[in-house]
């Protein structure tokens, strides 16, 4: 993979699954496996400025989950909520992930997360104990197609934008990483088996 000297991988539809381009599939199954309404789940996930929050680090979620289960006086802690979280949606794909293993290179996992997945995916996956680290924007400060968010990547691997390469499913995130001069892979159904050729697999 001539001129590139850091790959630097999405997660979440990319190394994880989202079936059917869902964002959280097993939150249909909350009743039956916490006794939770779905519904209830939804409505913390919809406040007003909560993902965006949690996502750039300006609130921790745990805080979050614990103020909404007393709010909704659901029977669980909120430790163990989080739990069942980061498990129900940690669903490798594994082709893509034997990509990232088979690739020599130096390379990275870059993701819109809070430090608390973040963590999770270093230390419990396949995917982040392959790379060097996970950057995530809840550590960051910034969240993907954020310009401080690649500006951040730059400054930590040391190196040019294009001597980077970006491996995402969000065609927003691909365009602002080409802006600055990434090259860029839009990770896709219709796209994907062209992912080895590009990494010299």
């Amino acid at each position: 993979m001539s001129g590139v000297d850091v790959v630097v991988w999405d997660f979440d539809g990319v190394l994880n699954v989202n079936p059917g381009g869902e964002v959280f599939p097993w939150v249909a199954r909350l009743k039956e496996d916490l006794g939770i309404a779905p519904a209830s789940f939804r409505r913390f996930l919809n406040e007003p400025g909560q993902a965006r929050d949690v996502l750039k680090g300006d609130a921790d979620l745990l805080a979050r989950l614990r103020r909404w289960i007393e709010d909704e006086g659901h029977a669980i802690d909120g430790k163990a909520f989080l739990e069942h979280w980061l498990v129900s949606d940690d669903r490798p794909d594994d082709q893509a992930v034997g990509w990232l293993a088979a690739h020599d290179g130096r390379k990275v996992i870059a993701t819109n997360n809070p430090p608390s997945r973040a963590r999770y995916i270093a230390e419990r996956t396949r995917a982040g104990r392959l790379v060097e680290t996970v950057l995530a924007s809840g550590e960051i400060g910034a969240a993907k197609p954020d310009p401080g968010f690649f500006r951040y990547v730059e400054g930590w691997t040391g190196v040019p934008p294009n001597r980077l390469l970006l491996i995402d499913d969000s065609a927003d995130n691909v365009a602002q990483a080409a802006r600055r001069g990434w090259r860029t892979f839009r990770f896709a159904a219709d796209t994907r088996d062209r992912l080895p050729g590009i990494l010299g697999l």
